[in-house]
């Protein structure tokens, strides 16, 4: 670890923000400061899936990946966010933050710093681990590696690792982490997916900061920092938790705009979705998943923009796929025939992880507490949303465990992910559940 790896891995996410801010204000208008401070990390994530997605078509088609090259998409997204604003005739943002009350202050001031507490403890854990996880070592960092010192999808390296179905998205990261710190320093690494970590909080706390009150926002989102599973695990080079971080961040826009119907909503949740299905396959389900339940909690008249969205996410896909045909690679579909037996006892392993307290703490139970409250006395309509996307993601453990022979029928992480397919659930559970109490608060309170 060097301080230029540092300062360069520092600025490199910066620019993501940068792209990402550019591209939201093109698509709604921050119209003051303040909303450029809370969206800020909901931004960061938009402009690191852009950049990823973009980059997935421009190396298969060719396109050399090198630091130059790198420099000009992010200016070029930038300045497509920037254009789209000056079409649209967006006025800057201008104005103070507005606050809230003195109690609600306080309580988001404490929010915000046992957050900070825990993200810089994380921080200094991560800074100097080793790649320790299989699959970070086996082919994820190897890919990234392979892109930074070949400028792109090098066909042996590619088509010959292990998992060689995966989408290259989290590999171009890696490599552009790596320009940005002057080398394929993997230890720095780590960083990157501390930024990811902090930007999903970030995103989680201004997104819902207008919708809920402080007092049930910031507990949610501290537990999830402190669950024994997560920590520096949070940070490993490998993209379980980027793709949930993409498809969760999406869930909860998409909830919010349940809502108020805000058309940007939509269109960044295509942005971020289209990073998930190119992150892992396992994306392509969690995707579905959103845009079903999005479907089944909205008014018919709202389709053709959920339709638009599932579209564009689809069109994203085509570039990879046409690289795999092309090398003639596996899809990686399940090979097991789903037997009663095995589907049974994959049900009963994904629930038992689901509601471990030795993993999660008491974060799904409380979630699950607040989907039953909230449907019984809350909004049914955001009940039927989270309802349905944590049954698909819960589903999408079970079918992973059932449907791969190769899986065994345990929690064992040595032959068995689906601890890590829990952790989308997780994350819904940390945003999802400020919400659901919310709208039980909010009915209970009327006259």
């Amino acid at each position: 670890m060097t301080i230029r790896a540092l300062v360069g891995i520092a600025c490199l996410n910066l620019a993501y923000a940068f792209v990402g801010l550019s591209l939201l204000w093109g698509l709604r208008a921050l119209r003051t400061w303040g909303e450029v401070g809370l969206l800020a990390g909901f931004a960061y994530l938009v402009g690191l899936s852009a950049f990823g997605v973009l980059w997935t078509g421009l190396l298969v088609l060719g396109v050399p990946f090198g630091g130059a090259s790198l420099v000009l998409v992010l200016v070029a997204l930038a300045v497509t966010g920037v254009a789209v604003g000056v079409v649209r005739g967006v006025p800057l943002p201008k104005g103070r933050p507005r606050l809230g009350g003195t109690a609600m202050v306080l309580v988001s001031a404490a929010g915000v710093a046992l957050s900070g507490l825990f993200l810089e403890a994380v921080f200094r854990a991560g800074r100097l681990l080793s790649l320790q996880e299989y699959d970070a070592w086996a082919f994820w960092v190897p890919k990234g590696k392979a892109i930074f010192f070949f400028d792109g999808l090098d066909e042996q390296v590619f088509t010959t690792a292990a998992a060689p179905f995966y989408p290259p998205l989290q590999p171009i990261l890696d490599a552009a982490a790596f320009h940005a710190m002057g080398g394929a320093d993997v230890v720095t690494l780590h960083i990157q997916f501390w930024f990811v970590l902090v930007g999903f909080v970030w995103a989680g706390a201004g997104l819902l900061h207008r919708h809920v009150a402080a007092w049930l926002l910031w507990p949610p989102l501290v537990l999830l920092l402190v669950v024994p599973r997560f920590g520096e695990r949070l940070l490993a080079p490998q993209a379980d938790v980027l793709v949930d971080v993409f498809v969760v961040t999406a869930a909860l826009s998409l909830a919010l705009w349940l809502r108020d119907h805000a058309g940007w909503r939509v269109a960044a949740s295509a942005i971020l979705l289209a990073g998930a299905v190119n992150t892992k396959r396992e994306g392509i389900l969690f995707t579905a998943g959103v845009l079903l339940a999005a479907f089944v909690a909205s008014r018919p008249r709202r389709w053709p923009a959920l339709v638009a969205a599932a579209v564009a996410v689809g069109l994203t896909m085509g570039p990879w796929r046409i690289w795999t045909a092309r090398h003639d690679l596996p899809a990686g579909a399940p090979s097991s025939s789903f037997g009663s037996d095995r589907l049974w006892a994959a049900l009963d392993v994904s629930f038992d992880v689901l509601y471990s307290t030795a993993l999660w703490s008491v974060l799904p139970l409380v979630a699950t507490i607040a989907l039953g409250a909230a449907a019984v006395w809350g909004d049914r309509r955001l009940t039927a949303y989270v309802g349905v996307l944590a049954l698909v993601l819960f589903a999408g453990g079970v079918w992973s465990t059932a449907g791969i022979e190769e899986f065994s029928l345990s929690a064992d992480e040595s032959g068995n992910p689906i601890v890590r397919l829990t952790g989308s659930i997780v994350l819904l559970a940390a945003v999802a559940t400020p919400l659901l109490l919310t709208s039980v608060w909010r009915r209970g309170a009327e006259p």
